[in-house]
């Protein structure tokens, strides 16, 4: 017989004769896990399934990409977006405050660290994470199955208004700014327009019109009219370059004040429009079981430890008086 089943046979016959010892841990293991299982809160869960958009605004291109599309599923970048808003202070304080949940957690508000304990507590019932679709599950745990359904769809709905004040922040500033510039170009068009009637008023025409100012000058029998069109020509032939400059000006004017009206339009759309930033896969309802706690599980474990630990100090103590002896 080898070494190690001989002393496999004693570890056997040892624990046979300490199976009172272990038996009676045992049992008073299962008793009190039993007990403290019983007194732990019930607590049920709620979830809501979010997959994050890929556009945040609504694009004003003429060609618009599938990554401007309001309708495309956002990706892993989109996502950990979202887990980054959904976990910000301002929606954490929200949640907070909407449900007083210092009382509802029941934290000391005399303790040196109420917020600390507070805010352990929140995560400890509020969890967010990615699954392996890529899409945001927010999960809420709580003594009350209607409470949790309502934490997690609120959460939900504050990631919208969250996402868009972040949003509107920079793009109001934006808004302003080519505001400014588009009436700043109106105003210089403007401008150059009365500048080029007041030419015209005087009688300088275009490069297209001063050949028939010339064929009508020499084919007119009237001197009255015929002094007229020689004032047009002898003004044109003054003023005609500066009228032609205006009109070069006027055509690069006209483009730019095309590009920024549309830039202008896409400022104006990402301030003052709210879009929903989500796709609700899944909303929360009140759970009808207890997610929390497992009974039978925390009886067996506790059971399974205490009688492990019960063993490992029989034999240790064992151990211990065949040394000394």
């Amino acid at each position: 017989m080898s070494e190690s089943t001989h002393n496999t046979i004693d570890l056997i016959e040892f624990l046979w004769n300490k199976k009172k010892s272990i038996i009676v841990s045992a049992l008073i293991a299962g008793i009190v896990s039993i007990v403290v299982s019983l007194i732990i809160e019930e607590k049920f869960e709620s979830s809501v399934t979010l997959y994050p958009a890929k556009s945040s605004s609504v694009t004003f291109n003429e060609v618009i990409t599938e990554d401007q599309s309001v309708s495309k599923f956002g990706e892993e970048e989109e996502a950990e977006q979202m887990l980054q808003i959904l976990e910000s202070g301002n929606i954490r304080s929200k949640i907070i405050s909407k449900y007083d949940l210092l009382h509802h957690y029941e934290i000391d508000v005399n303790g040196k660290y109420v917020n600390t304990d507070l805010n352990k507590t929140y995560y400890e019932n509020i969890s967010f994470k990615r699954n392996n679709n890529g899409a945001v599950i927010i999960t809420v745990m709580d003594k009350s199955p209607d409470t949790a359904a309502l934490i997690a769809n609120d959460i939900a709905s504050l990631y919208d208004s969250t996402k868009n004040a972040m949003i509107h922040e920079r793009a109001m500033t934006d808004f302003i700014i080519k505001k400014e510039k588009l009436n700043k170009l109106k105003i210089d068009m403007q401008n150059l327009r009365d500048t080029m009637s007041s030419l015209t008023s005087i009688g300088v025409v275009t490069d297209d019109a001063y050949q028939a100012l010339t064929e009508a000058y020499i084919n007119a029998k009237n001197p009255d009219v015929k002094k007229r069109f020689q004032n047009k020509i002898e003004m044109t032939d003054k003023y005609g370059s500066v009228l032609k400059s205006f009109q070069v000006k006027v055509e690069f004017l006209s483009e730019r004040l095309a590009t920024m009206e549309t830039s202008y339009e896409q400022a104006e759309s990402d301030a003052n429009s709210f879009l929903s930033h989500k796709f609700i896969v899944e909303k929360a309802y009140p759970a009808e079981k207890k997610s929390y706690p497992v009974r039978w599980l925390i009886v067996v474990m506790s059971t399974a430890s205490i009688s492990l630990l019960t063993i490992i100090g029989l034999v240790l103590k064992e151990r211990l008086s065949q040394l000394n002896k």
